[in-house]
């Protein structure tokens, strides 16, 4: 985990009534982004207690689909995360474009069009899907989820 021995956010934003679901960031259209998005995710699943492999792993993850949110979206760019039932972690990544998502199938050669099979080989479950509710200007959200198995550590 990158950020051992620090202590859990207080500061993590409940996102409407559901108090577990926080909203780690809101981000701007930046590749710069993508560290700090990766930093308020790692101190979450820390105050969390997910195992090491678990929370690398949703980190990799969440870097994957911030970057597309990024290179590919439209501003703002929101982190949510939370744990579900069972010790499954969820974390959504919405922008404001209404375009579908589009895995790619790169050649060998080609240096990106990885990431969304990173996301269907290691996440337990994944998916794309239009929230209802509308940034500014009235354009839909569009949210890429992924879910992943984890446990506390000392559980496994």
């Amino acid at each position: 985990m990158p950020l051992p021995g620090r202590p859990p956010r207080e500061d993590a934003t409940p996102v409407g009534h559901n108090p577990g679901v926080q909203l780690i960031a809101e981000l701007d259209a930046d590749a710069a982004e993508v560290p700090r998005a990766r930093h308020l995710l790692g101190e979450a699943l820390l105050a969390w207690h997910l195992d090491e492999d678990a929370a690398d792993t949703a980190l990799l993850l969440t870097s994957e689909l911030v970057t597309n949110a990024v290179r590919h979206g439209r501003p703002p760019v929101h982190v949510h995360a939370e744990v579900l039932a069972g010790g499954v972690v969820r974390v959504e990544v919405d922008d404001a474009s209404p375009s579908p998502i589009r895995p790619q199938d790169p050649d060998l050669e080609d240096l990106g069009g990885r990431g969304l099979q990173l996301v269907e080989m290691l996440s337990s479950a994944w998916g794309s899907r239009l929230r209802d509710r509308r940034h500014e200007g009235g354009r839909p959200v569009k949210c890429v989820w992924f879910e992943l198995r984890a446990t506390a550590p000392g559980t496994a």
